[in-house]
């Protein structure tokens, strides 16, 4: 009778087989797909665009997704995803992380040298997360922060300077932190205008920068900062509702952007004072191409005034999109004074009320007088006009000679769209 000793020998024995097995069947595996694989027969080029299209933007460091998927199928593939840097520029960084997980992000990002890296942060910054962002500080290109608190941006900007960042997403997200103090029903975070403003200075060549449901806690003492380079700017989410102290807009008062050519503004919470000043300061007013205002709360009711006062700088601006605002007004204004913002190519308005009501019958021809002014889409830079509003008017309220007129400037080349989102009129 076998002793108890020999039968754990002999289990070992007959387990080293099996691996050893597994081993080589997965080898043959390997062998076999590397020659009948039709990868191996393509130009190396091409493999690897194969790749690159099968790979997300931000793909997560896991081994059941590409790129790391590509890496377990056979010697060819690994070869051809190890030598190609392009395959691991970019990079999505969840909750929960390990010593172990940060050394993998960071053997992940060493294969893409030296191409520009794009990171996509859904998590707390902590003491591991600034080591890997100071590491890959000078070639990051691309940030997305997904941020619990202010001290997470506070602790990115720390890591700076990043003389390669063109483009930066900001939004808060209370996935973020597990163990964020804010509550459950909070719907952005307060940040310090400093630490937004110093992350903006430790990028210089930044070139587009999106802050999402971000609120700004303080005002600040300090003169107005340079960045030369930043050309489209969005603050707030016109989702983001308005609150009466802290509005994105107000950052603005502490900048200077000489090369803007796009702001998206929601919750205007600076006076039209402020907002002539931002743009005279920065000196970019003349070559302004797009603007897109929500809820000008702090703002007096429109006039003839107030929109040449803010608007006449404007003499290159190709698209302009209000929302909330008084559309008839406008209109009026845009039709009567021709010199304001001549070179409009689209307008965009957006109101609770619809246009041509009983309660206001005059919006509709206000419209048509200023589309009609400005020309045709043939011989006119107003190509394009879109009022969107919540409630579609019935046929008792419309005009149907001026909804006619409408429809004939169509077919004479222009777009045009009164309804709601869904459903055009016109």
């Amino acid at each position: 009778m076998e002793s108890v000793a020999e039968l754990h020998k002999l289990i070992d024995e007959l387990s080293f087989a099996i691996e050893s097995l597994e081993k080589r069947r997965s080898d043959a595996r390997r062998a076999l797909n590397s020659k009948l694989d039709p990868v191996a027969r393509l130009p190396l080029e091409l493999s690897t665009e194969i790749f690159m299209l099968c790979t997300p933007t931000f793909p997560r460091p896991v081994s059941a997704e590409e790129p790391l998927k590509f890496l377990q199928v056979c010697r060819l593939w690994r070869e051809i995803a190890i030598t190609c840097p392009s395959l691991w520029t970019g990079i999505q960084i969840n909750e929960p992380t390990d010593a172990q997980f940060y050394e993998a992000c960071s053997n992940w990002l060493e294969r893409a040298r030296p191409l520009p890296l794009s990171i996509s942060l859904h998590k707390f910054v902590d003491e591991p997360m600034e080591g890997l962002l100071k590491r890959f500080a000078g070639q990051i290109g691309r940030l997305e922060l997904y941020i619990p608190n202010d001290t997470s941006l506070y602790n990115v900007e720390q890591q700076g300077p990043f003389p390669s960042l063109q483009t930066m997403t900001i939004r808060y997200s209370k996935e973020a932190n597990e163990d964020s103090e804010m509550s459950d029903d909070s719907d952005s975070v307060d940040v310090f205008r400093d630490s937004i403003i110093d992350l903006l200075l430790a990028a210089p060549s930044l070139v587009e920068c999106n802050f999402h449901l971000i609120q700004y806690a303080t005002n600040l003492e300090r003169d107005r900062e340079v960045h030369t380079s930043l050309r489209h700017l969005r603050l707030g989410m016109p989702s983001a509702g308005y609150h009466p102290s802290r509005s994105s807009a107000k950052i603005l008062l502490y900048l200077k952007l000489p090369a803007l050519e796009t702001l998206h503004l929601a919750n205007v919470d600076i006076s039209p004072g402020d907002f002539v000043s931002f743009f005279s300061e920065s000196g970019c007013a003349a070559t302004l191409q797009a603007l897109h205002m929500t809820n000008a709360a702090e703002w007096p009711p429109f006039s003839r005034e107030l929109l040449s006062l803010c608007f006449r700088p404007f003499a290159a601006l190709k698209t302009l999109e209000f929302f909330h605002g008084d559309f008839r007004v406008l209109s009026e204004v845009l039709s009567s004074v021709q010199d304001l913002l001549p070179n409009l190519n689209h307008l965009l308005l957006h109101g609770y009320r619809y246009f041509g009501s009983r309660e206001n019958p005059s919006d509709w021809k206000a419209l048509l007088d200023m589309l009609l002014s400005r020309g045709t889409a043939r011989n006119g830079s107003l190509q394009s006009v879109k009022a969107v509003c919540m409630t579609l008017p019935t046929e008792t309220d419309l005009d149907l000679d001026v909804l006619l007129r409408f429809r004939e400037l169509v077919k004479e080349g222009m777009s045009i769209h009164i309804g709601t989102r869904y459903k055009n009129l016109v």
